[in-house]
């Protein structure tokens, strides 16, 4: 009977403890909720109309996670077996919201919350405040590309690509912009410099404006007159006027066809000038210099000819305010001056001399200007010319100024590659630098610069974007 009895006890005190264990809580491991991909708190995820964003997480101890307050025209998919955030942006409507806070709720298994918050840019590409950056590419091995600098200096790489799936021709070259559609044309085209063929849209893109989605592209096959393009002028859709080896062509955009304009055997691998409505290029020949004038519905040049710019001739030219033309010439004598020029009445209006021969990259692109303010390069050292029409004609002593050397911000800017740029909106400048040609052109810099507040701090700086930038353009492309 006793140890009947001791069993017994031994049996209660296990009974006892046994139920002491199973209400003991569980204790809850507190909820783990971050990003595992980069993003960079100093600016926002920029995305372009209808991409979508994947952006991985790790979650730990979570029972549920949930986007909230996401506006109209953006959807977000969380999936929690792939641990990964889907981000669609809205197509380039007018009533979407282009910035969007993402809010993350995760609640974890002891009911406690993280929550994490990520910044998006819808990018639209017709901002006046916008500049995009056109990359040539390795002429060998790379199609051409297009970089977008937005108002806010984000940088956002790779934009027709991004947004068509596809790829620019080999060796862009010029853009421009002509009621809601950007034109652009490339050297190459759908081959190569080495003759192979290239997988890309060809020699002309056409896209919207406003989204970049293309619209229409010619192969090389459909232009098959043309002979290494270079630059692009549109005065309307059946005047595209396209400058190549040959001369310059009139194209028509709604069949294709291409016109040799007769008399632009010379024209020079320079951007075009747009003035009321008539398109201006120049010649430098035999000694003899003057301005190529192209009107619509007449496939012919009309020879300007301004004998004061020989000997050395004309350096480059662009549009003016007032209906006139800049035209930048150097003369016998080492005189190099910047002349303000009425091609309707084919006067030669004033005249402000500078110091330096301005570097002229492959693009032809000598100086760019803003309102009568003209900007020049000669190496990496920047100038500016606030052009006065009140000095003396016969005063040549040079009215320009250093502003920046860039060479002296970064030693790796030892190359200024193709001209400056000049936003016509906000008046800031930009450059390009490279460490150097052959292997070096990866290393490179694009400068901006507001020059109303700092010549020696840029407003911004980015670095190992560009692949050989054929220059820069804006919306508007003239002033």
């Amino acid at each position: 009977m006793k140890n009947l009895c001791n069993w017994l006890l031994i049996l209660i005190l296990i009974g006892t403890t046994a139920c002491k264990d199973d209400n003991t809580p569980v204790e809850l491991q507190a909820p783990v909720f971050e990003l595992t991909d980069s993003i960079g708190q100093d600016r926002p995820v920029t995305v372009v109309p209808g991409e979508t964003c994947q952006i991985k997480y790790l979650a730990e101890h979570i029972n549920s996670i949930t986007a909230d307050n996401v506006p109209e025209g953006w959807q977000v998919n969380i999936n929690e077996e792939t641990t990964c955030i889907g981000i669609t942006a809205p197509s380039a409507s007018e009533n979407v919201s282009k910035t969007f806070s993402l809010q993350l709720t995760a609640q974890g298994e002891n009911r406690q919350t993280v929550t994490l918050s990520i910044n998006f840019y819808l990018v639209t590409f017709d901002d006046p405040k916008g500049t995009f950056v056109l990359n040539e590419g390795n002429m060998t091995s790379e199609n051409g590309s297009l970089l977008y600098i937005t108002a806010e200096g984000y940088i956002v790489d790779n934009v027709y690509k991004r947004v068509n799936g596809t790829e620019l021709g080999n060796v862009p070259q010029d853009m421009c912009q002509y009621n809601g559609k950007t034109y652009i044309i490339s050297q190459n085209g759908n081959g190569n410099a080495m003759g192979a063929e290239s997988d890309n849209d060809g020699m002309l893109v056409i896209t919207d404006t406003r989204t970049l989605k293309k619209l229409k592209s010619y192969p090389k096959e459909t232009l098959s007159p043309l002979d290494w393009p270079t630059h692009i002028a549109v005065i309307d859709e059946e005047h595209i006027y396209i400058r190549d080896n040959a001369g310059i062509w009139r194209m028509n955009e709604n069949d294709a066809s291409l016109t040799f304009i007769k008399g632009s055997e010379e024209a020079p691998k320079a951007p075009f000038a747009i003035v009321n409505g008539k398109v201006y290029t120049y010649y430098n020949q035999n000694f003899m210099t003057g301005l190529y004038e192209i009107t619509p519905g007449n496939d012919q040049i009309t020879n300007i000819s301004v004998p004061f710019y020989s000997l050395y001739g004309i350096t480059g030219i662009a549009s003016a305010p007032d209906n006139c033309l800049w035209i930048m010439s150097t003369k016998f004598g080492g005189e190099i001056s910047m002349n303000r020029y009425n091609p309707a009445t084919q006067e030669d209006l004033e005249r402000n001399y500078i110091s330096e021969v301005p570097s002229v990259g492959s693009s032809g692109c000598a100086f760019a200007t803003h309102g009568n303010t003209i900007y020049y390069a000669s190496g990496t050292t920047i100038y500016r010319l606030d052009f006065r029409p009140d000095i003396d004609q016969d005063n040549k002593t040079p009215q320009d100024e250093i502003l920046t050397d860039l060479s002296l911000l970064d030693e790796k800017a030892q190359i200024m590659y193709n001209g400056l740029g000049v936003n016509p909106t906000t008046g800031y400048v930009y450059a390009n630098t490279l460490k150097g040609v052959g292997p070096f052109y990866t290393t490179n810099q694009l400068w901006v610069f507001d020059f109303a507040g700092s010549t020696g701090t840029p407003l911004f700086k980015f670095e190992n974007y560009t692949r050989f930038p054929a220059g820069f353009f804006f919306i508007p492309c003239a002033v």
